[in-house]
């Protein structure tokens, strides 16, 4: 049974600097504790409890979650489900021209945030999954803000295969062996890929590259256990692929969730 939204949660007891996090679903992030310092385009946006971040799909972030009187804790809800034309319409007669990619949180979203996160999704259909997050696509198409977190109705391939890849980010996933999963020819998966101005082995590294950052969070590994369960059979090449990613090594990222 697959997903039709993931909450994952993270935390920071010292300041956490990461660059380039790769979005690769349309995903809304909402600050429980401390602020987040986002840069964007050319700006610096401070984020609090008070104010939700909506994310497109192949969004690359930077920023520095900064702990206030306690730890940094933030949620961040990725959705695999499209909302309806008539939504996103809705959305956009609302917010016009609005591309800001900041919405006020109040409490009818923040009701139906906690709701999402509440709620068991192994033992509900996918179904029964979309149902429950239309509610908050409806709260969100009228604010005008909608549209942001979907400006096209349908993922492209690069998405489609991003979100294949991380349900098991430690597997090889041979490339004949995952163009067969989508019932395509190894060229014509890459040139699909080429099209979105990707490559399949950038790809593939940026998601093990994100569930590394998921791990780290849930328990403190070593570095040689997250190498191996991120598909990676040498731990200074993942450890370089992190920094050069990131901009910190996973050793360090460990130290901002766990001093």
């Amino acid at each position: 049974m697959g997903h039709q939204y993931q909450v994952t949660t993270f935390r920071a007891q010292q300041v956490q600097k990461l660059r380039n996090v790769t979005i690769h679903s349309p995903s809304l992030v909402q600050i429980i504790s401390g602020s987040k310092k986002l840069f964007w385009l050319d700006k610096t946006i401070t984020l609090s409890h008070q104010t939700l971040l909506l994310c497109e799909a192949s969004s690359a972030l930077s920023f520095e979650n900064m702990p206030e009187k306690g730890p940094f804790l933030s949620r961040v809800f990725s959705f695999h489900s499209s909302p309806s034309t008539k939504m996103l319409k809705l959305s956009e007669m609302r917010g016009q021209s609005n591309v800001h990619p900041i919405v006020k949180q109040d409490k009818a979203l923040q009701s139906s945030l906690d709701a999402l996160a509440s709620l068991d999704l192994s033992t509900m259909s996918e179904e029964t999954q979309h149902l429950w997050a239309m509610p908050l696509y409806q709260q969100l198409a009228e604010r005008g803000a909608l549209h942001i977190l979907f400006p096209q109705q349908e993922a492209l391939f690069s998405q489609q295969l991003s979100r294949y890849l991380a349900k098991s980010p430690g597997e090889e996933h041979a490339l004949d062996d995952v163009a067969s999963q989508f019932a395509v020819s190894r060229a014509t998966l890459i040139r699909k890929l080429k099209q979105e101005g990707m490559q399949y082995r950038e790809l593939l590294a940026e998601v093990r590259l994100n569930h590394a950052l998921q791990l780290i969070q849930s328990e403190p590994w070593t570095t040689i256990d997250l190498a191996q369960m991120c598909g990676y059979r040498s731990e200074e090449r993942f450890s370089q692929r992190f920094k050069g990613k990131f901009g910190l090594t996973p050793k360090e990222y460990m130290k901002t969730v766990r001093p």
